[in-house]
């Protein structure tokens, strides 16, 4: 009986992506012949493959597709990459890349398409496969991955939800429903995310519930740091015995982030616009949704990064509604925030010498 494998870690090292080059030839018209031979003559993700069937002409295709202006009938730029196990060098897979979405891909087709040949499947790979190709996602400043996949295809949504992703809704194309799946690339998780910012990191964390705050507090002390993080206003952030405060309240779409420098003197306060804030294997999180809101010592309160949510809105990386939710929440939180400093200042303060006295 084949041995099942549930992790997406557990294939991690044994598999890499590849872009394909003339010494595949082979390869690629053997992987192309299997799906054919086991009856399939669609391939997804396989840049054309199936319908051009010609290696050279094939590849081609595939080096033009990486830069638009190259790409024929107004298509999205694209990386497709051969998936090869190491051990022995074999195509198992393919996967491509969409740099952006058009209305089209965001109704079907997505940001990745991706297929495994017949004779390597039920090993796990689709799920690797996906987590690297995420990699890749990240690197090209993708932030939120949409997917997609036949509703009986029950094997591949199990591959996507592995690597996070989470159902939007079906549609029907060409008479067959199709399931839409989000992978969000915004998480950022406590502790993990500043894991690599010092070689030294004091860490706690406490639940609190109470009338004004239900979830849980992280709190951080810096030592020996890899590098001092000085933000475009002047200030420095992050310095040795520098005490970051994190307030991930799960009844809120807004994370706070208080920070404190050697001599508990506040820096700054931190709001972050969540699409959600929530928990996984016991550390919080923060799906982040691009918006920030600032508050410096004197009280001075702004509005950051709204071209960063315009271009993720235009990429359609992000919905209408989730676009309008973000503005909606930074607006209700500077009203809050007016005239409050000191409230503000009196709350995390007290949360510090908490910490520092346990």
């Amino acid at each position: 009986m084949m041995e099942r494998r549930n992790s997406i870690y557990e294939l991690k090292d044994e598999l890499e992506l590849v872009f394909p080059t003339p010494e595949y030839k082979t390869q690629v018209e053997e992987y192309l012949q299997e799906f054919f031979d086991n009856g399939e003559y669609e391939i997804a993700g396989d840049g054309g493959l199936d319908r051009i069937k010609d290696f050279d002409e094939w590849l081609q295709k595939v080096q033009n597709d990486l830069s638009e202006d190259d790409i024929e009938d107004n298509r999205i730029p694209a990386t497709l990459y051969l998936t090869i196990r190491k051990s022995d060098k074999k195509i198992v897979g393919n996967v491509q890349i969409r740099r952006k979405l058009n209305e089209k891909l965001l109704l079907y087709g997505g940001h990745i398409g991706d297929s495994i040949r017949p004779s390597e499947r039920r090993k796990g790979y689709a799920t690797e496969q996906i987590r690297l190709a995420l990699l890749e996602c990240k690197e090209l400043g993708i932030d939120r991955v949409l997917m997609d996949c036949d509703k009986n295809n029950i094997g591949s949504a199990k591959s996507i939800i592995r690597n996070g992703g989470i159902f939007e809704n079906e549609v029907l194309i060409d008479n067959e429903l199709v399931q839409r799946y989000w992978i969000s690339l915004k998480k950022r998780y406590a502790y993990k995310h500043v894991k690599e910012k010092a070689h030294n990191i004091t860490y706690k964390m406490q639940p609190i519930t109470s009338n004004e705050f239900n979830g849980d507090i992280c709190y951080y002390v810096f030592k020996d740091i890899v590098d001092k993080v000085i933000v475009p206003n002047g200030e420095c952030v992050l310095d040795d015995n520098y005490k970051w405060i994190e307030f991930y309240d799960y009844d809120s779409k807004i994370k706070l982030t208080a920070i404190y420098d050697q001599n508990n003197k506040i820096i700054e306060w931190y709001f972050d616009i969540a699409r959600k804030i929530g928990k996984e294997n016991s550390f919080p999180y923060e799906d982040d949704l691009y918006l920030d809101v600032l508050v410096t010592p004197t009280g001075k309160i702004s509005l950051l990064d709204e071209d960063e949510l315009k271009m993720a809105y235009d990429r359609f990386e992000v919905s209408k509604d989730d676009y309008n939710m973000a503005y909606n929440e930074a607006n209700k939180l500077i009203e809050r925030l007016k005239n409050n400093k000191e409230k503000l200042e009196k709350f995390t303060y007290k949360y510090l010498k908490d910490f520092q006295n346990k």
